[in-house]
């Protein structure tokens, strides 16, 4: 455009230049027409001459004049029809300009509402996951809260991811056929009340029918379905209805439905359907959460035998009576019990009657009255009753004689009607104790006080509590006695019949600096009930082997070490392998090692014993049974036990020379004995007349104060040493006489 504009203005500078050389030309002619009326003839034909140049130029000047305006005429049309064409082109270019620019506003506007719906949908997102996490954290934080508590908060949130949304949660009932509301958020009363009768008494309603058939109910416009449910929530702004079931534990059944109704009558959209079946998922965690927290916590307070709380609810029932009572100024009774020969049940009539017995019993026990009292089973056979009540009231000796009389009713188990008795032991509080520790073991010490006297039951007193502080300081000292060395052995020499020293037995003795020499009946018992019987048993077994493969070293006969085992150390698995193992690191031979167990021991288990004592004896172990008699009747066994050696209780060597003692017991003890091919070790042996009638009787082996007391490992070697040329041989100084053998 600049160029033409340029051309137009260069074309009219020549054009006024032009028409100004031909104003020249003609005003030049004027004048040489005035001069030709005053010149001569010569300067008249050179005046003539110039005037037909000046007319020549002057003419040329106009024609070229002419042609320029011609041409600028013409250029004027064409630069006219180009600002019309540029004129169109630009009012073309302004109307495609004005289109692309509403096109870029509307692509705009729809950008700006794609981006509100995300920013919406975001906030949604956030605000779903926000509420999905305080449900997390819900479940996983220990409370009071309960599965409706913890919907109730999913539904506060689901209802306010939409304007208008309100949220009810609803759980199966009768195999889904019913449901019952959980949770439900901030409505109405007629809402809340369609709520609640949803599941039961309208059968087309969203939730029933999303629980029935198992697939998500949407109601795009509850105002068509025309039923009286649909018009109350119409009447009360709600138009549409989402419902979707859910399931727990990955079970066909439905476990609820979670239904949003919106106020908005457009059917719900993909997205908002997403939303809602999110939050179904979680109602479907919460209800498998707390069903699996209810069982964990049923089984962790509940016994699945009887029903009865166990141990453990049993000592939070303690604490809680403590505590009521504490409040109400009333005692509580805290009842040990104890089923008497529960064990021999087991073994007699089968495990399975012994469950009836344990059944039977809890059943007993929770039927009788104890106020606000529990019951609770605290362990294999073992009960704990609670009774609260005024002090002046409480009878604890009444309760305990009630309780044994309603235990000792007859129990039919299958075919058999066996009769079942009880040890009970009793305390007080707070007379006894005001701690959940103290009174259970107050309580279980006085039903081991009534289990060792036979009496039934016992109330607990002072004198037991020195006795329990003394079993506690035992106890507590056992702990570390092996570590202090404050545990020692003592051996008794074993003779034979002519003299010869064959063996010793090692016996445990426990000196401690603060409380002084202690008695293996009173710390054995103890050590069995903490099961530190194992460890001390095994320290025993390994310094009793060490001391023998020691004199075996020095050059002495090669004699036999017998070493009692407890009941609880015989019953490892492992037991076998810790004996072949202690042989190893003695580099003693197992011909040499005598395993001693009672009677009891052997037929609290048979089966099991039997088994054990098969792996020792491949080992080359020998083992005897210790104190046959006094515990249950092993005579329809003994032939298939694998012992070598028989040991006979020193109480019936005491009364065997009495004229109607116990020595047709003996002698027919040691004839069998003798026909099964075992050994025989009489115990306690003190008088020589004793000794004249088990040698007349065929015994084998003695041993007892007529021989030896309990020598000391100097002594036991001395006497070890003078016996190679003296019968009966004795050391010239004894060890403190203890005759009580490791149990």
């Amino acid at each position: 455009m600049k160029a033409i504009i340029r051309t137009l203005a260069a074309l009219l500078t020549l054009l006024i230049i032009v028409v100004g050389l031909s104003i020249a030309c003609t005003w030049r002619l004027q004048q040489d027409t005035k001069l030709q009326a005053k010149a001569s003839s010569a300067a008249l034909v050179q005046l003539h001459a110039r005037d037909q140049n000046l007319r020549l130029a002057s003419n040329v000047a106009q024609e070229f004049a002419l042609l320029l305006c011609t041409g600028i005429y013409a250029f004027g049309l064409c630069l006219r029809r180009l600002t019309i064409r540029e004129s169109e082109w630009k009012k073309g270019f302004q109307n495609a300009l004005e289109t692309e620019r509403s096109a870029a506003e509307r692509r705009i506007e729809d950008r700006t509402h794609e981006l509100r719906q995300e920013v919406e949908e975001r906030r949604r997102a956030e605000e779903l996951n926000r509420g999905q996490k305080q449900v997390l954290e819900m479940l996983a934080t220990p409370g009071e809260l309960t599965t409706e508590d913890i919907l109730q908060h999913l539904a506060d949130t689901v209802a306010g991811q939409g304007e208008g949304w309100r949220c009810a949660i609803h759980l199966a009932d009768r195999g889904g056929r019913t449901l019952r509301l959980a949770a439900n958020s901030v409505v109405n009363d007629a809402i809340k009340s369609y709520f609640e009768s949803a599941g039961i008494e309208f059968q087309d309603a969203p939730e029933l029918q999303a629980c029935l058939g198992g697939q998500p109910r949407i109601v795009a416009q509850l105002a068509d379905v025309r039923r009286s449910w649909s018009e109350l929530m119409a009447a009360n702004g709600i138009f549409s209805a989402c419902s979707i079931p859910f399931r727990a534990n990955q079970s066909s059944k439905v476990a609820g439905t979670l239904t949003v109704y919106s106020s908005n009558p457009d059917k719900v959209t993909p997205r908002e359907q997403e939303l809602v079946e999110t939050a179904a998922r979680m109602a479907a965690m919460v209800v498998e959460h707390r069903r699996i927290h209810t069982e964990l916590v049923r089984n962790a307070y509940q016994d699945a035998l009887t029903g009865l709380p166990n141990r453990r609810a049993g000592e939070v029932a303690i604490e809680e009576a403590i505590r009521q009572a504490s409040k109400t100024n009333q005692s509580v009774a805290v009842l040990w019990i104890d089923i008497n020969r529960f064990k021999r049940i087991n073994d007699q009539y089968g495990h399975n009657a012994g469950d009836v017995i344990l059944r039977s019993v809890s059943e007993r026990l929770r039927r009788f009255p104890t106020g606000n009292g529990s019951v609770a089973r605290m362990g294999e056979d073992e009960f704990l009753v609670l009774a609260l009540g005024p002090a002046d009231a409480l009878d604890p000796i009444e309760i305990c004689r009630r309780l044994g009389a309603v235990i000792a009713k007859p129990i039919h188990a299958g075919a058999s009607l066996i009769s079942v008795s009880a040890s009970i032991g009793v305390c007080m509080y707070p007379q006894d104790g005001e701690t959940v520790d103290l009174l259970e073991r107050n309580a279980d010490f006085a039903m081991y006080r009534a289990k060792a006297t036979g009496a039934g039951f016992c109330a607990f007193s002072l004198a037991m509590s020195e006795e329990a502080n003394e079993t506690l300081q035992i106890e507590e000292a056992l702990a570390s006695a092996i570590e202090e060395n404050h545990l020692h052995l003592v051996y008794q020499p074993l003779y034979s019949q002519g003299g010869e020293l064959t063996g010793f037995e090692a016996l445990l003795r426990f000196h401690h600096p603060r409380l002084g020499n202690i008695s293996p009946a009173r710390f054995i018992p103890i050590a069995e009930e903490t099961r530190l019987i194992v460890p001390i048993g095994n320290w025993v077994l390994r310094e009793a082997c060490r001391q023998l493969q020691a004199w075996h070293n020095a050059g002495h006969r090669r004699v036999h070490m017998a070493v009692n085992i407890s009941a609880l150390q015989f019953a490892r698995d492992d037991f076998a392998d810790t004996v072949a193992k202690i042989f190893s690191e003695c580099n003693l031979a197992p011909e040499h090692l005598v395993l001693e167990l009672t009677e009891s021991v052997v037929m609290d288990d048979y089966d099991s014993v039997v088994r054990q004592m098969t792996l020792l004896k491949q080992c080359g172990v020998r083992i005897a049974m210790d104190d046959f008699g006094t515990g249950y009747s092993s005579l329809s066994y003994i032939h298939r036990i694998p012992i070598d050696v028989l040991k006979i209780d020193r109480s019936f060597i005491e009364r065997l020379a009495d004229p109607e003692g116990t020595r047709p017991i003996v002698e027919a003890v040691i004839a069998m004995a003798r026909h099964l091919g075992l050994q025989v070790v009489a115990e306690g042996v003190e008088t020589t007349e004793q000794q004249k009638i088990l040698q007349q009787a065929g015994c084998h082996s003695f041993q007892g104060y007529l021989f030896a007391k309990p020598l000391s490992p100097e002594d036991a070697e001395n006497c070890l040493s003078a016996s190679r040329n003296t019968p009966f041989a004795k050391p010239q100084k004894s060890a403190p006489a203890n005759n009580l053998a490791v149990a």
